[in-house]
Parts: structure tokens; C-alpha cells; sequence
């Protein structure tokens, strides 16, 4: 699964003191997921997704002498939305590390009703989610050379820090804006046993960049942003994907899996509707479509957007279309499995769930890839 959850615009929405200050925050998502999502993923049965991607979460560090409990950390609040998962956040863009006035000014103390005092360092980054018993394995083995390692070399320790990665797109100085927002993809790894049979599962969490006026009618802006998304798929396909697959030291060795290949997950938003060149580039090296139904199901069937094909929507609404942004691919064709060798039917169509609170909902839509491999 795969959801952009509307980022530091719900800073807007904090609690004043003195209860926690995400309260209403974690609540909106944490009904919205047990009264709308959950059931929406339910059906067919034990449809729940084992692993969910989450892009623009937003979390707090409370760098004061005497800390009070009152912010709450990103994983903690993705615990609270998301039971019966092992979560995990990576902020990407803070109030410490990019303080630009254009991004948190707003937020202050003395322009909202809770404000962010200047000991608090406000986060948004992204979140993974791993459902309970399905467990993460070690990017890296500390052997060089891998034949030397037992069978569970790939188990974590405690923290599961050697689980994941974080590969930064450079943006250069931060000027307050979504043009230049510090980007990442994020690696992690579980592995996958069935039948006997193990393999591992490799997965990127993907936000890719954007441009203010972009998809607005400039040419100019929408060749830019393109070629700015381009240079981060090349990134990922070229210095990630492929970086890995040639490694050959301080991985567990192919024996382990009777020499399957990985199979690996790319989703996230990637700014880019399904007829970009961007996107394009991804399914030429291989790489299969795992939603390719993009009409969007509305938990309210009265709502403008059901049917829409798109995965964004407007939050100001006023008739705009939805547009499709994200999406979640799986590779590789013919290396990792052969063409025709992926089942996705029990993908689900981008779902728009019901929130109680309307000024908590993403303007991004659910997505739920039903994956798996044909014998």
C-alpha cells in the first residue's frame, strides 16, 4: 500500500496544550482507517497489505530540557494510526535542519492556536509500515564475503537500523518551497517464504519533485519539472536498483534463495501521470504497473471523484479533475519473473477514504497492489 497523507499542512490542525499535539491529528487517521481503509481492504479477505509506503507524515522532537510527552515522535503516531504494524519514520524536512521562515513561519507560536515553540523540531518525511510477523532483513551482511555467512546473517538487531536506507535526491539550498524540498528514496528488505522457497523482497518509498505552476499550462515549467524528475528515476533505476543487483560483497549469496532474483517494489508519489516520459522509463527496464486500474473508488459514491481517473485531487475542489500522481511498479520483467509471470488482479482501484473531520483529508488517494507471482 501506498499513501501520501497531506504533510505539514496538518501542522495547521494541532491541538493546543496540554494534551498531545498530533491528538486530533493521529484520531482523524486513526478513524479514517479503521472505518474506511480497513474495510475497504477487506475484502476479499486477509487482503491487508503486508507492507505500506507512506509519503508526507509528519512527526515532532522535543529538544527542550524537560520533555513532556506533549509531542509525539513520527513513529509514534504512525503506531497509533496504523495497529498491528511495525512502524518506522524518516524525516526529511525539518524546522532544525531547513528552517527556511517560508516553510514554518506559519507554524509559530504566536500564528496558530497550538504553535510549534522554537525547541521543537517539527518533521515531515515518510513512513514505513511492516505488518507484524512478516519482519525485515539487513540490507547488508557484516561478511565480505558472503558464502562465509549462515543462513540467518540477514536477521536484524535490535532497531532494525540496518534494515533500511536512505538515498537523498540533492535539491541544493533549501528556499521554502515544494521546488526545492530535500527528496529521498527509501530501501528496505523483507524476505519471502512460501512453498519451501525463500526470496527476498526489495522496496523503494518514493516522493518525487515537483514545481510550483507545474501542470498549469507552462510548457517551460512542465519540461523542467520532467527532466528534473527524469535525472531522480535515472537515480534510482541506475544507483539503487542496478547499484545492488551488481554488488557482489556484503550480500547474503544467491544460494540462499536456490538463486531466485529479488523481486522489487517502487511506489510512492512520483508527481508523474501514468503517460509521462518518467513514467514511461520505469516500465521500459521492466518494471510492471501493479495498479493499472486508476479510477478512483470513492468511500462516498455521490462524491465527483468516483470513477475519476486520477489518484490527486484538488483540496480547494472547485471542479478540477483528479489527476493520476502515484503509483506502485514491480520488477523486473523477464529477469525477476517472465512476462506474463505477474498476477495483479487483486490490485485495487486508488481509493478516496471518508474522513469525519474534512480538514484532515489527503487530497491522495489509497493505493493497494494485490501481488503475486504466477508458477
Amino acid at each position: 500500500m501506498s499513501w501520501n497523507m497531506a504533510g505539514a499542512k496538518m501542522l495547521e490542525h494541532l491541538d493546543p496544550p496540554p494534551g498531545p499535539v498530533a491528538g486530533s491529528y493521529t484520531t482523524a487517521f486513526r478513524d479514517a482507517w479503521d472505518s474506511s481503509i480497513a474495510p475497504w481492504l477487506s475484502t476479499p479477505p486477509d487482503a491487508g497489505p503486508d507492507i505500506i509506503l507512506l509519503q508526507e507524515c509528519i512527526g515532532f522532537e522535543d529538544l527542550s530540557a524537560g520533555p513532556t510527552g506533549r509531542w509525539q515522535s513520527g513513529r509514534t503516531i504512525l503506531e497509533a494510526i496504523f495497529p498491528g504494524y511495525e512502524c518506522f519514520f524518516f524525516p526529511s524536512v525539518t524546522s532544525r535542519k531547513n528552517p527556511h521562515p517560508g516553510k514554518w513561519k506559519r507554524f509559530e507560536s504566536d500564528n496558530t492556536h497550538a504553535g510549534i515553540p522554537n525547541d521543537i523540531d517539527a518533521q515531515q518525511g515518510y513512513g514505513i509500515c511492516i505488518r507484524e510477523g512478516l519482519g525485515s532483513r539487513t540490507i547488508w551482511i557484516p561478511y565480505k564475503d558472503a558464502h562465509d555467512a549462515p543462513v540467518d546473517a540477514d536477521l536484524p538487531g535490535p532497531g532494525c537500523h540496518s534494515c533500511f536506507e536512505s538515498i537523498g535526491f540533492t535539491p541544493g539550498l533549501y528556499l521554502g518551497s515544494r521546488d526545492t524540498e530535500p527528496r529521498v528514496v527509501l530501501m528496505g528488505r523483507t524476505r519471502l517464504e512460501s512453498g519451501g522457497e525463500s526470496r527476498y523482497l526489495n522496496y523503494l518509498n518514493v516522493h518525487l519533485n515537483t514545481l510550483t505552476g507545474e501542470r498549469e499550462g507552462s510548457i517551460r515549467l512542465n519540461r523542467m519539472a520532467s527532466s528534473s524528475r527524469l535525472q531522480q528515476i535515472d537515480l534510482i533505476l541506475d544507483n539503487v536498483v542496478s547499484a545492488y543487483q551488481e554488488a557482489r560483497q556484503y550480500k547474503m549469496p544467491a544460494s540462499i534463495t536456490g538463486g531466485k532474483e529479488d523481486i522489487w517494489i517502487i511506489g510512492g508519489d512520483f508527481n508523474a501521470s501514468y503517460d509521462a516520459e518518467e513514467i514511461e522509463h520505469i516500465r521500459r527496464t521492466g518494471f510492471i504497473d501493479a495498479v493499472p486500474d486508476k479510477r478512483i473508488h470513492d468511500a462516498d459514491p455521490e462524491s465527483p471523484y468516483h470513477d475519476q481517473t486520477g489518484t490527486k485531487w484538488s483540496i480547494q475542489g472547485g471542479g478540477i479533475p483528479a489527476v493520476v500522481l502515484d503509483h506502485i511498479f514491480c520488477g523486473l520483467e523477464y529477469s525477476t519473473f517472465p512476462a506474463g509471470g505477474l498476477d495483479v488482479s487483486g490490485s485495487r482501484r486508488p481509493f478516496r477514504p471518508h474522513f469525519d473531520r474534512e480538514e484532515f483529508a489527503p487530497d491522495h488517494a489509497v493505493l493497494f497492489a494485490g501481488i503475486r507471482l504466477q508458477s
